[in-house]
């Protein structure tokens, strides 16, 4: 995965899980981003810090939700780098991506929530019909054709119409909207779409969300969609550009017997492998390294440049 790429999936659910209140240290980033590259084993990386929260006992508390989120972050990343292009997302998704996200602590993960809920005076859907409810949502869903084909802005309100009906359904007793928002990610990226929550505040997800579940108005969501959506030209480019067809003399060249290097040679190139080292003074993992740190530069500059253009973009409305 490239480095550019990588930053974009790590900034999207980083806006998602701090939609929720939790913010990351700044080691989360680097280490996501390693992640994302495929420089860190990531059940290596968590097991300590999964044992210590089991061994400590605590299921309640700002201690507990930060080492939940925590884990949350690390195995969303996972989730979103690991998806396939033109596969359909079912009830089965919802369930285990719930279940990856949060199941290290908590057996109950991936299961429908059981209680009934309220949120502001406003209650969320019967547990009895959540299992149900989810099935219908991820057909219906299914049913939408993907990118290029829809246009960004239907595809934003087709979004936002599902995205509601999750919030109101909130399926799960904890977790449940970040849950949601880690979902539409993977969606979005199913149908040939990028969704860069980034790109708006977190007050603006928070207020989109809270106007879809208590007023039942999903207008603030579509602009937040219509605002983060994106193609994925990544994705569009290997569903519809077929490769040309190969010349004999390519596949002849493919064919040939590479031949052995000789001793001499591969001290010469072991030598000057060294030199172009030394020169730079830099290692592949130091220049990776150098690498995820000014891209971290560079997106707390745009957060910040966000922040300051919100403002002006709300005087104008």
């Amino acid at each position: 995965m490239e480095l550019y790429e990588a930053n974009r999936i790590l900034r999207s659910v980083k806006s998602a899980i701090a939609a929720d209140g939790y913010k990351l240290p700044a080691s989360a980033e680097t280490d996501g981003l390693m992640l994302l590259l495929d420089r860190l084993d990531l059940d290596k990386f968590l097991a300590p810090k999964i044992k210590r929260a089991r061994a400590s006992g605590v299921k309640s508390g700002a201690a507990s939700d930060a080492v939940y989120n925590y884990i949350a972050f690390f195995r969303a990343l996972q989730a979103v780098k690991s998806v396939s292009v033109g596969t359909n997302v079912t009830a089965v998704t919802a369930m285990m991506l719930h279940k990856t996200l949060f199941g290290d602590l908590d057996p109950s993960a991936g299961k429908p929530r059981s209680t009934e809920l309220i949120t502001g005076g406003n209650a969320h859907t019967d547990p009895k019909y959540i299992s149900g409810s989810i099935k219908s949502i991820a057909s219906k869903m299914n049913e939408i054709t993907g990118a290029p084909m829809t246009a960004k802005e239907d595809f934003a309100g087709y979004l936002s119409h599902y995205m509601r009906e999750l919030l109101i359904l909130h399926p799960f007793d904890r977790g449940s909207n970040f849950t949601a928002r880690v979902f539409a990610i993977i969606f979005c990226r199913v149908k040939g779409f990028d969704l860069a929550y980034y790109r708006v505040g977190i007050k603006t997800i928070e207020q989109a969300e809270d106007a879809a579940f208590a007023a039942d108005d999903v207008t603030p969501l579509f602009k937040l969609f219509a605002e983060c959506l994106s193609y994925d030209h990544k994705s569009t480019t290997q569903n519809n550009v077929s490769t040309p067809p190969r010349t004999r003399r390519e596949v002849a060249k493919d064919l040939c017997r590479p031949t052995r290097p000789s001793p001499n040679s591969t001290k010469k190139q072991s030598t000057s492998h060294a030199r172009k080292k030394n020169g730079n003074g830099l290692s592949e993992e130091e220049v990776l390294k150098r690498a995820v740190r000014l891209q971290q530069k560079i997106s707390k500059l745009n957060e910040q440049l966000t922040e300051l253009i919100q403002p002006l973009g709300n005087k104008d409305n």
